[in-house]
């Protein structure tokens, strides 16, 4: 095998958890405005908070990964 095969399953990894922390957001919030409330806010709301937690966990598995396969910022 060659010397992709790291980074790709690292890259993989991520956009999982990207994807599935977004769509969570979504499906929580279109839970929470069918048993609660008003229709949009709470999807609005999860999509936001699924999007940040995206962010946030995104550049913290990508900031490993930056600096053992890129030219990341310095340790």
């Amino acid at each position: 095998m060659g010397s992709w095969v790291g980074p790709t399953a690292y890259l993989l990894g991520a956009g999982w958890f990207f994807a599935t922390a977004i769509i969570l957001g979504v499906v929580f919030g279109r839970w929470a405005d069918s048993a609660w409330g008003p229709e949009p806010t709470f999807t609005l709301i999860g999509m936001v908070l699924g999007l940040a937690v995206a962010l946030v966990g995104g550049f913290r598995m990508l900031l490993p990964f930056l600096r053992r396969f890129g030219n990341g910022p310095p340790e």
